[in-house]
């Protein structure tokens, strides 16, 4: 007899049924595979390293749990700093996915070249090439060779009927002053721009030191340049520089000197003692913007180079060259640092000075890897540098912004 006949039988020898072998396997436990919860532990105390985290989504990317671990990470980003090269992993998938509005969220407050480029590649999708452009000049102020940099600007820009790309001014332009009895004795260059070079120098007859900036061409310049001292001169106050002396003739405008430099000096060498926290200047730096603006100017050339510092740690806002009456038309600016609504054609917009306000932000933050500075300020910046209709307005709009949401 066999072993089911003796059971038929006997039905009484049967195990009972929670001893009885299945025959078929255990519907799968709910909840994330073991990968997706440990990638779901980045940033935390604990959690995988980058490089562990990488190899898991790796893994899961085209798995079953490929949808899971997205959710997971998109979720985690929302929560805590992602290290940037995950968080562009997962904008990639994203993409892959066909999802671009989730990978331009998730890219928010990103500031790689790499991140920068695909949000430009997103942003051209949806036909918003004037941020397209502003997003790969970010990338060429960095590194002029990023595979693929040239290539989109110069295209984007010839689509947007523009001329040709802002540049620096050639190496060999002229940077000495025309006249022999100007009173200055040049000491070193400390910066250089399209329009004329900056010097440290000193006054024979005061014995002070001075910043001189003399213009390249002072006869075709002329204009700016007593433009540029007639904004700055009524302007005069808390955080714009002084204006000494100038000589429209000889191409040349006083300045007074700010030993601390500006905040590109401290970018290139590397130097955070001034520059880092950045509550010791953001503050101070938006009530200048706010004073710009309440007079009725836009200055239009908001960046590293045009931030100095001063001998008490205060930002003081410098070079109103090209600044600009609301409304008025708006020129061209520098690489990188340009709105995307001016590379558009819009007219001088104080919002236009926000994002250069959230740039510079942006460039000094690129200085720490500390998730708790990044945390703190990448969504401020986000803000300044994203769509102009969800900046604040203006300085004031954003001073108020910083003492409320910063607690400054």
């Amino acid at each position: 007899m066999g072993f089911w006949d003796f059971l038929r039988k006997n039905p009484s020898e049967r195990p009972p049924p929670e001893e009885r072998r299945p025959t078929s396997a255990p519907p799968p436990a709910e909840g994330p595979a073991p990968g997706v919860a440990r990638l779901a532990k980045i940033g935390l105390v604990g959690g995988p390293s980058l490089d562990e985290a990488m190899m898991i989504f790796a893994g899961l990317r085209a798995s079953p749990d490929e949808g899971r671990a997205v959710d997971e990470l998109a979720r985690a980003a929302k929560e805590r700093t992602i290290p940037a090269p995950l968080l562009l992993a997962l904008a990639s998938t994203l993409v892959d996915r066909g999802e671009r509005e989730a990978a331009e969220r998730v890219l928010v407050g990103a500031s790689s070249s790499d991140a920068l480029m695909l949000l430009a590649d997103l942003a051209e999708a949806r036909a918003d090439v004037p941020r397209a452009l502003t997003l790969v000049e970010r990338v060429l102020l960095r590194d002029l060779d990023h595979p693929g940099a040239r290539e989109r600007h110069k295209r984007w820009r010839l689509e947007l009927g523009l001329e040709a790309p802002l540049r620096a001014a050639p190496a060999g332009a002229t940077v000495v002053t025309r006249d022999a009895d100007a009173p200055f004795d040049l000491l070193r260059e400390v910066g250089r721009g399209g329009a004329g070079a900056v010097y440290e120098a000193i006054d024979r007859d005061l014995g002070r030191h001075v910043a001189l900036k003399v213009y390249h061409q002072p006869e075709r310049d002329r204009a700016q340049l007593t433009h540029e001292a007639r904004v700055a001169v009524a302007l005069a106050g808390p955080g714009v520089v002084p204006v000494l002396d100038i000589d429209p003739d000889h191409g040349w405008v006083a300045l007074a000197w700010s030993r601390g430099g500006a905040i590109r000096d401290h970018l290139r060498a590397r130097a955070t003692d001034r520059i880092l926290p950045v509550e010791k200047w953001v503050a101070a730096l938006a009530f200048a913007l706010s004073r710009v603006h309440a007079g009725g100017w836009v200055h239009l050339d908001v960046k590293p180079a045009n931030v100095l510092i001063s001998d008490t740690g205060a930002p003081l806002l410098t070079d109103f060259g090209i600044a600009r009456r609301a409304g008025e038309a708006s020129p061209g600016g520098s690489l990188g640092y340009v709105s995307p609504e001016r590379i558009a054609g819009h007219v001088a917009d104080p919002r236009d000075d926000v994002y250069g306000f959230g740039r510079v932000i942006e460039d000094v933050l690129d200085m720490t890897d500390d998730p708790i500075i990044l945390g703190r300020w990448r969504p401020m910046v986000a803000v300044c540098t994203g769509p102009a209709e969800q900046r604040p307005a203006d300085g004031r709009a954003l001073l108020t912004r910083l003492r409320v949401e910063m607690g400054l």
